[in-house]
């Protein structure tokens, strides 16, 4: 991932302040209830909030994922990111330990994604990449409220975040149990084919892009780096590595895939 900047600490994370100001009419005249988050160092705007909203600021957060790390321990943190001027700051930190499964060796991370835009609530997110063929694999996490909200008191937030870090750390280190689990369970060249359908489903006069979707899905597969057709580990790791490593790689595209229903989230889901 070529856009993260790496770090050996979260002192190397570049931080700023964010303000909240009124905004204006074309007359000049105040919009009640209405304000702009202004970057502080560059005063670009960053998102429209209202009156009860109050910026959390990033030395407040990354205070608050230092204090979690120290308690949990064995966190380095090693990499950031920011995403359109400073409307979202992603934080990646790898846990010491390694997933080793026959060989086949995953390292755990979760990122944790600070919201400067008044649109969204700062989140942490387990996630694992795997060291042969270097594909992505975020995890799915069930607690609906795994993030900090800005209307949170700041003890609350603290809190909430120890708890959402240790979260992603647990669901992260018990990977190997997925590993485990799909590597055994054998899938085929036929069972693969019905996947991509399921995952990019067939319709009427589609286009070749999205046929050549669904072949390449089958192809990486079966000869996918570390990939060999044989299981459903396999499966995982072919639609991993389309998702992880066609088009162009971007900030804005690693958090869309960190948040939302993608499509190696989805192909988990069916296979597990």
């Amino acid at each position: 991932m070529g856009f993260i900047t790496n770090i050996s600490s979260l002192n190397e994370v570049p931080q700023f302040e964010v303000e909240k100001v009124p905004v204006y009419d074309g007359n000049q005249v105040e919009i009640p209830g209405t304000y702009s988050l202004r970057r502080m160092d560059t005063d670009q705007h960053l998102g429209i909030v209202g009156e009860r909203y109050r910026p959390i600021q990033m030395e407040e957060m990354i205070d608050v994922l230092d204090r979690a790390s120290q308690r949990i321990g064995d966190i380095n943190h090693v990499g950031y990111a920011t995403s359109k001027g400073g409307r979202k700051v992603l934080i990646q930190s790898r846990l010491a330990e390694t997933i080793n499964v026959d060989g086949d060796e995953v390292e755990p991370y979760f990122y944790t994604i600070i919201d400067n835009s008044g649109m969204g609530s700062n989140k942490t997110i387990p996630s694992t990449l795997r060291i042969t063929c270097d594909n992505a694999c975020h995890l799915l996490v069930t607690d609906a409220e795994n993030k900090s909200r800005h209307a949170a008191t700041f003890d609350v937030r603290v809190e909430s975040m120890h708890l959402n870090i240790i979260k992603s750390i647990e669901a992260a280190r018990n990977f190997n149990e997925t590993m485990e689990r799909l590597k055994s369970i054998k899938f085929t060249r036929d069972e693969m084919v019905k996947l991509t359908e399921k995952l990019v489903p067939i319709q009427e006069d589609e286009s070749t892009k999205r046929i050549a979707k669904r072949d390449r899905l089958v192809e990486l597969f079966e000869s996918g780096t570390g990939n060999v057709g044989e299981s459903r580990w396999d499966a995982l790791n072919a639609i991993t590595e389309y998702e992880t490593h066609t088009g162009k790689q971007t900030t804005e595209k690693l958090i869309r895939n960190l948040v939302n229903t993608s499509m190696s989230r989805k192909g988990l889901a069916l296979l597990v």
